[in-house]
């Protein structure tokens, strides 16, 4: 067993034999106190009555309840701790700065250890996690920037310089609004003395946040007038195409208003073919005329000139269609010698 176990068996001891001697406990309990000091001694191997001793020897003379009574002490104890504190604090500082000398030298990683043993031996420092923040939004970490200037921010809300830091890498990971509402605390933080750095900071998130938002404008009216087209597009198609015979302006071979080629409407197998049924079905033909291309067509051939419908009679007896009217129907006689072996 230690020494320094017995001189604390010892100093028990001590107190014990003391209170009973200044009767600080009942007579009743004497007896039991002796059987407690017996105990001790033999439990700790030790001789009860080097008790005195000890104490004059190990802790100055003083008892235990003077020990304990020096140890709780709140003056005793807080001037060590604010020594301690002070002691850590100057080290964290010398560290800082030595992370500053690295800034300057462009030494980034280096900055960020330095800096990270400032935070670890004193925490409660809002500049350490501020600069760190710097270091990392200069290796292009500016999550971890984000992270530590919203710490400094936490440990002290009136440190301006760490919402500058917070815009900063906010801005840098795209997030221009987040990085305008930093720079806006950062500016209430300043007060009236308001820094060249943070009002350009929040000049450039707010352009940014500005063209964010014309961009995302202009693309919604775009997406917007093309699906009004499509639609648009798709209802014109769909009213002309129903009920739609054959392209018969481009199988007359004439344009709006222009006069058809005959050679080529001879030429033409759809025409030839349509021509066939008009010969065998005359009702065909006033159906056709419904068409408006068609009725286009016959009133540049001199039917129907002011807008009504054309004479079925008077075209018929134009010499041209007469003309090629004969030319079908001699077709359709030897309209063998047409067809394809």
């Amino acid at each position: 067993m230690s020494s320094d176990n017995k001189d604390i068996a010892l100093s028990i001891i001590h107190f014990l034999r003391q209170s009973v001697k200044r009767n600080e406990i009942s007579e009743d309990y004497a007896e039991s106190m002796d059987v407690a000091i017996d105990c001790i001694a033999d439990a700790f191997e030790v001789n009860k009555d080097d008790d005195n001793k000890a104490v004059a020897n190990k802790f100055g003379g003083k008892g235990l309840n003077e020990l304990l009574k020096t140890g709780a002490s709140p003056s005793a104890s807080g001037s060590a701790l604010e020594e301690q504190d002070e002691g850590a604090k100057e080290k964290a500082d010398d560290l800082k700065t030595q992370g500053n000398r690295e800034m300057a030298s462009k030494n980034f990683e280096g900055a960020i250890a330095k800096y990270t043993e400032a935070i670890e031996l004193y925490p409660g420092n809002a500049v350490y996690y501020s600069n760190r923040a710097a270091a990392y939004s200069s290796v292009g970490n500016h999550a971890l920037a984000v992270k530590d200037a919203n710490k400094a921010i936490e440990i002290d809300p009136s440190f301006s310089k760490a919402y500058s830091r917070l815009g900063l890498a906010h801005y840098a990971n795209g997030d221009a609004k987040a990085a305008l509402q930093a720079y806006e605390k950062g500016l209430e933080a300043e007060g009236p003395n308001k820094s060249e750095a943070m009002k350009k900071g929040y000049e450039t998130a707010k352009r940014r946040v500005e063209q964010d938002l014309e961009s995302s404008i202009s693309s919604s009216d775009v997406t917007s007038k093309d699906a009004e087209s499509s639609k648009e597009g798709a209802g014109e198609s769909g009213s002309s195409d129903r009920g739609a015979g054959p392209d018969l302006s481009s199988m007359f071979g004439g344009g709006a208003g222009g006069m058809p080629n005959f050679a080529d409407l001879m030429n033409n197998p759809q025409l030839m073919s349509m021509a066939r049924n008009f010969l065998s079905d005359p009702s065909a033909l006033q159906n056709l005329m419904s068409n408006p291309a068609v009725r286009q067509m016959a009133e540049g051939l001199g039917g129907g000139s002011n807008g009504e419908s054309p004479n079925l009679s008077e075209l018929m007896n134009n010499p041209m269609l007469k003309n090629l009217a004969n030319q079908f129907m001699g077709g359709n006689n030897n309209g063998n010698n047409n067809n394809a072996s």
